[in-house]
């Protein structure tokens, strides 16, 4: 009897666990060079843009990632592993410093590819060192501007990681928290004033920074510590109304071309950077009021599928009865942009960019709601949420030069109309015209890409007779 095949990612497994067997304690240029190998990518493109929950492959690729991680943090001498933590002597040595911040970053850069988050102890070593770095003890005056740009660009990950990995954001994330950190500092006082401030922490705990913005009113950290963001806000505000710019600027320009790089429109860069910068809290309140709730909700998951929700809606008398797959979801907390919820799927049905729509009765209308968040957890997905609008309409569209029907969901939003559509790639990028019912549609180039959608706002309608 033979054995199975070694796949892919079991080949790559095998041989970065090798290489991390014989990794010797305090080779620290070793441990770096280990984490630039190609192999870790192997493991990621397992489980990159996998629908969740995860799948068994992906679950186990990313369990094995996080592992390795874990282990080469321990193999190098820079602390324990199950939670982590940081030994002491790691701090008498800057290589060592960085090359711990790499490992966490290493670390942190799988679990935000999975949604999933970082393993126990993660973020309490990271504000060790963070803490240790920004310190009158941390004498090394020559490497203590790398390190602390280091470490600034993990809390800026996780300040923007809700955001960051829709498809093709990525490169465009981590060039802007690049550019952020060279622009940004550290700060024992809380900011006082809009526009001053991008995350906070408190140093003593195992939570990930918050963005600024969402600082709980009541909010009582034993150890607080942020990044103060002045210095970069004028950066940020023009990079929010790329249309005021009179003169050049290096800054969107990069972003710019990181975008075009991956194949996002300016349109989709813009979005994302301003979508980014919404965390950044330009308001003086520095809290979005959030309520707490336990409602069950009910779910639908996908474009046809809510489609066919919504057009059921619409139905009289038996006919509207739905039969699209619906699945269960318990709103944890709502804002006025949008919901905290807790789904119960068991299938890999969801992504950044899903499309759905949610209901608390039969009696009440579908909401449409984009996911623009969602994190992982032993099962348990957790996904943040944006209402597109509280009342749709399921239409049937006709592309004038074809026969082609396509379904479509519409909606009106501050005196606009939008059309949400099945994703074309032909279409996305270029103005476009629907036939609905007698009436001819002029629909803008998409503004934003789903998973399996398009949404473009109508820029005219005219009345036409069909020949």
């Amino acid at each position: 009897m033979t054995s199975p095949p070694i796949q892919p990612q079991d080949d790559a497994v095998l041989r970065l666990r090798e290489a991390i067997a014989v990794l010797r304690s305090g080779d620290f240029d070793g441990a770096t060079k280990l984490l630039s190998d190609p192999l870790w990518d192997v493991l990621e493109a397992k489980f990159w843009n996998a629908e969740h929950p995860l799948p068994a492959s992906a679950l186990q690729a990313l369990d094995a990632y996080v592992n390795l991680g874990k282990s080469l943090w321990h193999k190098a001498g820079l602390g324990q592993g199950h939670p982590i933590a940081l030994y002491r002597t790691t701090l008498l040595s800057s290589k060592a410093i960085e090359t711990a911040l790499r490992v966490l970053a290493r670390i942190y850069a799988g679990c935000n590819l999975g949604f999933r988050s970082p393993p126990p102890g993660f973020w309490r070593t990271v504000y060790a060192l963070t803490g240790y770095i920004i310190s009158e003890r941390f004498t090394d005056r020559t490497n203590r501007v790398a390190l602390t740009n280091q470490s600034l660009q993990l809390w800026l990950m996780a300040w923007l990681n809700p955001l960051s990995l829709a498809p093709g954001r990525l490169p465009v994330a981590v060039r802007l928290v690049g550019i952020l950190s060279k622009t940004c500092s550290y700060t024992l006082s809380s900011p006082t004033h809009a526009g001053s401030g991008l995350a906070a922490a408190d140093l003593m705990s195992d939570t990930p920074p918050m963005p600024f913005a969402r600082v709980p009113a009541m909010w009582e950290p034993i150890a607080p510590l942020y990044i103060n963001a002045q210095d970069a806000a004028f950066t940020i505000r023009e990079l929010t109304s790329p249309s005021q710019r009179t003169s050049p600027n290096d800054v969107y320009d990069s972003l710019l071309q990181s975008a075009l790089q991956v194949g996002l429109t300016h349109q989709e860069m813009q979005d994302f950077v301003r979508r980014a910068m919404r965390e950044f809290g330009y308001s003086n309140a520095r809290s979005i009021p959030r309520v707490g709730r336990a409602d069950s909700v009910t779910v639908v998951i996908g474009f046809i599928d809510v489609w066919n929700a919504v057009q059921s809606q619409s139905k009289a008398g038996p006919k509207g009865k739905l039969t699209t797959p619906i699945h269960s979801a318990v709103v944890v907390n709502h804002s006025d942009g949008g919901f905290l919820l807790r789904v119960a799927v068991t299938e890999p049905l969801l992504s950044v960019g899903s499309l759905l729509c949610l209901r608390g009765s039969d009696a009440e209308p579908w909401s449409l709601i984009a996911v623009r968040w969602l994190e992982e957890t032993d099962g348990t997905v957790m996904i943040g949420t944006e209402v597109l609008c509280n009342f749709g309409e399921a239409r049937i569209a006709q592309h004038p030069e074809s026969a082609q029907h396509l379904p479509i969901l519409t909606y009106q939003k501050e005196e606009s109309s939008w059309v949400i559509a099945p994703y074309d790639s032909s279409r996305a990028n270029s103005v476009s015209q629907l036939q609905v019912e007698n009436e001819s549609w002029v629909v803008a180039v998409a503004t934003e890409l789903g998973s399996d959608w398009q949404r473009g706002l109508v820029l005219d309608n005219t009345a036409f007779k069909p020949e």
